[in-house]
């Protein structure tokens, strides 16, 4: 009797961690968005966007919002999660306000918990374009697309309308909650240069904490050099209500045939100040003419109180064009030409090749006997000096 209740708690545990590990389950508490009519703002305080909320919780925030019985509408998705926000949130900024928005990341039962508002008389209805006081009118939806236009149709006649979109369970797949990379890369392109990152520009300051980070829509010039061949990128980034910074990426010709990458001038700008910095680079950036330059380095251009920091740089001067559109040349990579495992060949083979001139030098050093005994003869003497 006991082994067979230790089977079976056995397979209870097994049952319950094969449960949790699935690759999909279903969370009965999903995100709630209510807008709409006149909230009272007292009641932000109740909501708490980083834990999930009770039914009783809710209940209570509804109870507070809708004493004065408003008409309210109802949207229910069977599969509702925080994706589908994200997904659809074009849609629903065409109609949500942010100044009468409230939004629970997680609720239990919270269809329930409207449906069971005492006060109100539900209402299933798709085609209804006046909801009166004292009224819920739930709508079943597959698609938050379709949103704004009921929406829409019920607040003209409406005004006091307030909206509330849950869902009945949130379930998903975890292998389809991948973990997107926010940093998308930074390419621009003028007449002369096409320039390239991995990620966005990044500029700190020496009394700033916080990294500045780039855009990839930058207004983009050229500007003459000292000589003919050399060039001058201008990089100039306005944001409104916040000042305007220039990067100025000089290319020289210090040497025929070569351009040369060493200083770039940053300039920040308001109504009230003008900041001009020279910065500089302790990387080589030497790239011959009709070539690419790649580096798959952050190269950091600096001075005593800036750093403007770039990922995996690739430019080019003159570059060619494909169907219209620039391209990079070959790749004049910024690894010099000693690297480690050049390095590592060169010492491997120093000793073999002192193994192999030791092993020589003593094969050579071997004699051999270079006389013999005849038996009819006289013997052979041998002297201690030979």
């Amino acid at each position: 009797m006991t082994q067979f209740c230790n089977i079976c708690c056995f397979i209870f545990i097994l049952i319950n961690i094969v449960f949790q590990i699935s690759p999909s389950h279903a969370d009965n508490a999903v995100p709630v968005l209510l807008w709409g009519g006149s909230i009272n703002s007292d009641l932000t305080s109740a909501v708490n966007p980083f834990l999930k909320s009770t039914s009783e919780e809710f209940d209570i925030f509804l109870r507070k919002t809708l004493e004065n019985s408003p008409p309210v509408l109802l949207y229910i998705k069977d599969n509702f999660c925080i994706e589908d926000l994200v997904k659809h949130k074009q849609h629903l900024q065409k109609v949500i306000s942010s100044d009468s928005l409230r939004y629970f990341p997680a609720v239990e039962k919270a269809v329930n918990t409207v449906e069971d508002l005492p006060s109100y008389n539900q209402t299933y209805n798709d085609y209804v374009d006046f909801i009166s006081d004292g009224q819920l009118l739930i709508v079943p939806i597959s698609n938050l697309d379709v949103i704004p236009e009921t929406y829409k149709t019920i607040k003209d006649s409406s005004p006091n309308l307030i909206a509330i979109l849950t869902g009945k369970a949130c379930s998903y797949r975890r292998s389809e909650r991948i973990k997107r990379d926010t940093n998308e890369p930074f390419l621009v392109a003028s007449n002369r240069v096409l320039f390239y990152a991995s990620k966005p520009l990044s500029l700190k300051l020496e009394e700033d904490k916080d990294e500045i980070e780039f855009s990839s829509n930058p207004t983009v010039s050229d500007k003459s050099g000292k000589t003919e061949s050399s060039s001058t990128l201008v990089m100039k980034f306005s944001t409104p209500n916040l000042p305007t910074y220039t990067f100025e990426f000089m290319f020289e010709v210090k040497t025929p045939g070569y351009y040369t990458l060493k200083t770039v001038n940053y300039q920040s700008s308001d109504a009230t100040f003008v900041n001009d910095q020279s910065l500089t680079t302790n990387t080589d950036i030497v790239f011959p003419f009709n070539f690419s330059y790649h580096c798959s380095q952050s190269i950091t251009f600096n001075n005593s109180s800036t750093i403007l920091n770039i990922t995996n740089l690739q430019v080019q001067l003159d570059p060619t064009k494909n169907n219209n559109v620039k391209v990079f040349d070959d790749a004049y990579d910024c690894i010099g030409f000693t690297t480690i495992p050049i390095w590592a060949g060169i010492f491997v083979t120093a000793i073999l090749a002192l193994i192999m001139i030791w092993a020589l030098t003593m094969i050579i050093d071997i004699r051999t006997m270079d006389r013999f005994d005849d038996p009819k003869g006289k013997t052979i003497t041998i002297s201690a000096q030979e």
